[in-house]
């Protein structure tokens, strides 16, 4: 493979920052395994508490999905992939009546615009959730907020592996990864350097927190940052170095030096006590590394952008494995939480390396701040069941 990186350095220096799609970090970056897949025709009726169910965090961000849908063109597929969800246009009719719901109109308006089916398949049967930190954070290090945000680097490539299995009509280029993240070097692409080896200039930081604080935005994907005087600024994904995650915080229970479980708390208890050069030894276990970019905060209610490109909606959003899901798919879960049903509808509008796991593998968006992480933690339920509402003017075939 290496070879092949070296010829198409040339080609990926065009595209080398162009890439759009935001794709929040999971335990692991892995390709979706093969899993069975069907939806079958059901009744709003056959979906648990639906008349009972809050349906207006859904239908917000499906209003936002639909906006950012506007400018794409009506013929194209829904983005993400998915094995249904028909075009842009045809979900369009569903978009324009979203416009005009009145409070109180959200279950009227989906029962007369979507088809419910059942979903099933096979693969990882599972509902967790994540949230956006907000962490304290300073423009310039001192002892405790050591540890930088980095902007997504200038010699930084992503070649698109399948582009090229196309073009070239190459079967064994097919067999690998999608796509690939480098360094460019020269002429050749090479891979990025692992966290340990990572030395960023300070003019690609744009501020600094505390590491475990740091570490913890990495793996959300994004978060907000807070400065003394008051402001907020949001630290949105940028880029990842593409090696698979590894947990720095399971590497430390296993070596005995966590105790009380691996959590963050106790990751920041045994950092402040340690240092921060041993907060960083602990981190190296986890070669993966995370760049962002910041950003202002427009609407503090909304969430960050998923890798639909759409901001996302707390409790109305979920990440999902788009080979099977489109991304704007409207679904709802019947799961449970805290010992009781936990009954949502929810628009995929993100996903995640954790998500990529099959038809009925989701990730729910609890909102931003502590109270939404201490919930989020809280969120790891099996055996869900899965429904999709498609558009009445695109039915499934």
């Amino acid at each position: 493979m290496r070879h092949v990186l070296t010829l198409l350095a040339a080609a990926t220096l065009v595209t080398a920052c162009a890439s759009t799609e935001q794709t929040r970090p999971g335990p692991t970056e892995s390709e979706t395994p093969a899993a069975a897949f069907a939806l079958q025709p059901a009744r709003f009726e056959d979906i648990p508490d639906w008349t009972r169910v809050d349906l207006a965090p859904a239908l917000l961000a499906f209003r936002r999905t639909c906006e950012g849908r506007r400018l794409r063109d009506p013929s194209a597929a829904l983005p993400g992939g998915g094995r249904y969800g028909g075009t842009v246009a045809e979900w369009a009719p569903a978009c324009a009546a979203a416009q005009n719901v009145a409070p109180g109109g959200e279950r009227a308006f989906f029962e007369a615009n979507f088809i419910p089916n059942v979903v099933r398949g096979s693969g990882e049967a599972r509902i967790t959730a994540y949230y956006e930190p907000i962490i304290e954070a300073r423009r310039a290090p001192d002892s405790v907020y050591s540890a930088p945000l980095v902007r997504r680097p200038g010699d930084m490539v992503s070649v698109d592996i399948a582009a090229f299995a196309e073009a070239y009509d190459n079967d064994a280029l097919r067999g690998a990864p999608r796509a690939l993240t480098g360094q460019l070097n020269g002429t050749t692409v090479r891979p990025y350097p692992k966290r340990e080896n990572l030395n960023p200039s300070p003019d690609q930081v744009f501020a600094w927190a505390h590491p475990v604080d740091v570490y913890n935005l990495q793996i959300q994907g994004s978060g907000r940052i807070a400065f003394p005087d008051g402001t907020q600024a949001r630290a949105a994904f940028a880029a990842q170095n593409g090696y698979r995650w590894r947990s720095a915080l399971g590497a430390l229970r296993d070596s005995g030096q966590l105790q009380g479980g691996a959590t963050w708390a106790n990751f920041r208890a045994w950092s402040d006590r340690n240092g921060a050069a041993a907060t960083q030894q602990a981190l190296n276990a986890d070669p993966s590394y995370v760049f962002f970019q910041e950003e202002r905060i427009d609407d503090p209610a909304a969430g960050p952008r998923g890798a639909a490109g759409v901001p996302l909606t707390p409790m109305g959003s979920i990440a999902v494995d788009p080979a099977f899901h489109p991304y704007g798919a409207v679904v709802f879960v019947d799961a449970e939480y805290d010992g009781q049903p936990f009954r949502r509808l929810l628009v995929a509008q993100d996903t995640g390396g954790a998500i990529r796991r099959g038809p009925l593998r989701g990730d729910v968006f609890f909102g931003s701040g502590a109270e939404a992480g201490r919930a989020a933690e809280r969120m790891n339920a099996q055996s869900p069941r899965w429904w999709t509402l498609t558009p009445r003017s695109a039915p499934i075939s």
